[in-house]
């Protein structure tokens, strides 16, 4: 009974911060990468700790672990420096050499809040948004797999 109270509270949490209608000016300004959810691999980038699904954990060999965590190990120092910057209806998100950017706009669909994000070659990409303890989060989508990148404001 105590699991199935504590789920239900976890569930309005949810609902509650999925819910809270954002605008434009909620989300300006420089916002760092904290942490990135790949689903088969969690990365707390202020931590620097790297958790993997149990499926992937199963699969390791010394070696590959070995060899994961030595190329981790280098990504770490990408991710540290990796921003969302938001001004206007700008975004530009950087992850190392990599960048993203380009005009938005938020609308409120299907109670969530969809930034759809127009690239300068036209391509618009729409990324899921949320608030969650005074934290960006990013939800993008491709292929059916889902990525979620979590910010905390500078």
């Amino acid at each position: 009974m105590k699991k199935l109270l504590y789920l239900f509270v976890a569930c309005c949490l949810t609902t509650v911060a999925s819910a809270q209608k954002l605008t434009d000016k909620d989300i300006q300004g420089t916002w760092k990468l904290s942490s990135f959810d790949a689903g088969q691999l969690k990365v707390d980038i202020a931590t620097e700790k790297i958790t993997l699904s149990p499926e992937i954990e199963a699969q390791m060999t010394p070696e590959s672990r070995q060899q994961m965590e030595a190329g981790m190990a280098q990504a770490m120092e990408m991710f540290k420096e990796s921003y969302a910057y938001v001004e206007g209806k700008n975004l530009r998100q950087t992850m190392g050499p990599q960048e993203q950017k380009g005009t938005f706009e938020i609308a409120f669909k299907d109670n969530k809040n969809v930034l759809t994000l127009t690239q300068a070659d036209g391509t618009k990409e729409d990324i899921t948004i949320a608030m969650v303890d005074k934290k960006l989060v990013l939800t993008q989508t491709e292929g059916g797999s889902a990525a979620i990148f979590t910010y905390t404001k500078q």
